[in-house]
């Protein structure tokens, strides 16, 4: 079913009725003309009486008796069957009738009618509530009073309502049909407001004609007769004083429903840059930008043709122990050294190892005949005749080393034990020295990240995006954690809260992020800088 929306009335003769009623349809005629070009969206919306062409006689007649309506009941004469506007772009008929032609369509609008001047009512009586189910369909009711001198209380109540099926679009049309409908309100009430001044001023006359006479006091003999006096019932024409209000109702609920449904359309939403991406376009380090030796790569290099071609093809090569010690050192920021005279197989190893840290974090340095340290270099490639001195590197606990070497190298047999013949790698040893022992716990991240490369039922691309969003996580940590110490210089006691309580940090999660803040841009740190300068 498509939107319905429709007008109804409290009537004090037959309770809630349905007014006036506009659907929208397949188009099945093209002699008809078509209401006015739909204002863009961004125009207010201020419906006028357009073009609203009467449907002829041919058209089915109403389902309700007409002898069931009082003068407030009934929209239009029975000689009146209604408007109908053809929209030949999408092949759609708006046809406004007193209801609707299609049974069905009529019980759920009067079932909505029913429900909508009576237990569904908004705070106050006055305004707009939506309710409804999946079987009935969903409703969006604006109940609103129009006032009369001849009705009980000065007012007669009203509501309009809009039926759809689906209840996501309904409720993300609430702004706009809303908003539409209390400017159709609103006119109807300005226009009613003068009349109702008008008479007030003979307010004797009026006083006279609702007082009841003598012979009119209700008894339980003339209860039935006294019921069906609708002497004081008067049209909504009347109470407006406009004569072309169903006109200009039937032209307003087109645009409605046609403008409600043209205000979506579908579009590819990209989200914002992430924090690598930003890095890289906004050059961020400032060691990218200096003149460097031809050996120092950048994070985006590509190293040719690799042999690790993943995270996962490296675990399964180092074996899972050794690939967590070279993550975990990389990861809380120490330094990772390969060595060996194998240039393709030390490049793409530091290559692959990149990808677990931001961009901001990454310093990589391949092919090098000398030995630098961390703060130049936390991936380092060095070549067999490169020299590592002894007494600051291979005993200090900041660092891990792995050499490579072929098999018919002639100091194969003091290097790490070969892999297992037929595999890819087969050929190649490693030595891996490491002066640090490894928690078994370690970094939340790097641990989701070994859950996720065990799974061989994930895809390597699917792992890659599984990482980039554990960065992006714990990036957005690393900036709390950067407000929170160095904008808001909060004390050491808020501070162990915050890493504690609310971001859920262990020691090593601490050392991590501590290291992951020297990846935070110069652009971030001076917005936090400037926010706290900003007036509340």
């Amino acid at each position: 079913m498509e939107a319905v929306m429709a007008l109804c009335h409290f009537c004090e003769q037959h309770g809630p009725s349905v007014m006036f009623t506009c659907e929208k349809v397949l188009n099945q005629c093209k002699q008809y003309t078509n209401t006015p070009d739909i204002p863009s969206e961004g125009k207010d919306f201020e419906p006028t009486h357009g073009n609203a062409t009467p449907i002829d006689s041919h058209h089915p007649p109403l389902s309700m008796r007409k002898t069931d309506l009082c003068q407030a009941c009934r929209s239009l004469p029975e000689s009146d069957k209604g408007f109908i506007s053809c929209d030949d772009e999408n092949g759609m008929n708006f046809i406004s009738t007193q209801h609707p032609h299609n049974p069905e369509v009529f019980r759920l609008v009067r079932q909505a009618c029913v429900r909508s001047l009576s237990c569904e009512v908004c705070p106050g009586r006055e305004g707009p509530i939506m309710f409804g189910d999946d079987k009935h369909g969903y409703v969006i009711s604006y109940t609103f009073y129009v006032q009369d001198n001849l009705a009980r209380g000065l007012k007669r109540w009203y509501s309009i309502i809009c039926i759809m099926t689906d209840r996501v679009f309904l409720i993300q049309s609430w702004p706009f049909l809303v908003g539409c409908i209390q400017k159709i309100i609103k006119y109807m009430q300005r226009c009613a407001d003068a009349i109702y001044k008008i008479e007030s001023s003979e307010a004797p006359q009026y006083r006279s004609k609702y007082t009841p006479r003598s012979g009119h006091v209700v008894t339980p003999h003339n209860f039935r007769q006294h019921r069906g006096d609708n002497s004081n019932a008067r049209a909504l024409i009347q109470l407006t004083g406009n004569p072309d209000l169903y006109p200009y109702l039937h032209t307003a609920f087109t645009w409605v429903m046609q403008a409600c449904r043209k205000r979506f359309k579908e579009k590819i939403v990209e989200g914002p840059k992430l924090d690598d991406e930003i890095s890289d376009s906004d050059q961020y380090s400032v060691r990218t930008r200096l003149e460097t030796p031809a050996n120092l790569a950048s994070p985006n290099s590509s190293g040719g043709n690799p042999i690790f071609k993943s995270l996962r093809h490296m675990r399964e090569v180092m074996q899972p122990h050794w690939f967590k010690a070279i993550a975990w050192h990389l990861l809380i920021g120490n330094q990772v050294v390969w060595k060996g005279d194998d240039k393709e197989l030390i490049t793409s190893a530091l290559n692959v190892l990149k990808d677990l840290l931001p961009h901001g974090c990454v310093k990589l340095l391949t092919n090098s005949d000398q030995y630098v340290n961390c703060s130049k270099a936390n991936l380092l490639g060095l070549t067999e005749a490169a020299i590592i001195p002894a007494l600051n590197v291979r005993c200090s606990e900041n660092f891990i080393l792995v050499e490579t070497v072929r098999k018919n190298h002639p100091k194969s047999n003091q290097l790490y034990p070969s892999l297992e013949p037929g595999n890819i790698m087969n050929g190649v040893e490693f030595k891996v020295t490491n002066r640090c022992v490894i928690p078994e716990k370690g970094p939340e991240i790097l641990n989701k990240l070994e859950v996720a490369i065990a799974n061989i039922s994930l895809s390597a691309e699917v792992v890659k995006h599984c990482l980039i969003c554990m960065k992006e996580e714990w990036m957005n940590k690393a900036k709390i954690l950067y407000k929170f110490t160095m904008v808001d210089n909060r004390d050491k006691e808020d501070t162990n809260w915050l890493i504690h309580e609310c971001l859920q940090c262990g020691d090593d999660d601490l050392r991590l992020l501590t290291f992951w803040l020297t990846a935070l841009t110069p652009q971030f740190k001076e917005d936090m800088r400037k926010s706290i300068l900003l007036p509340e």
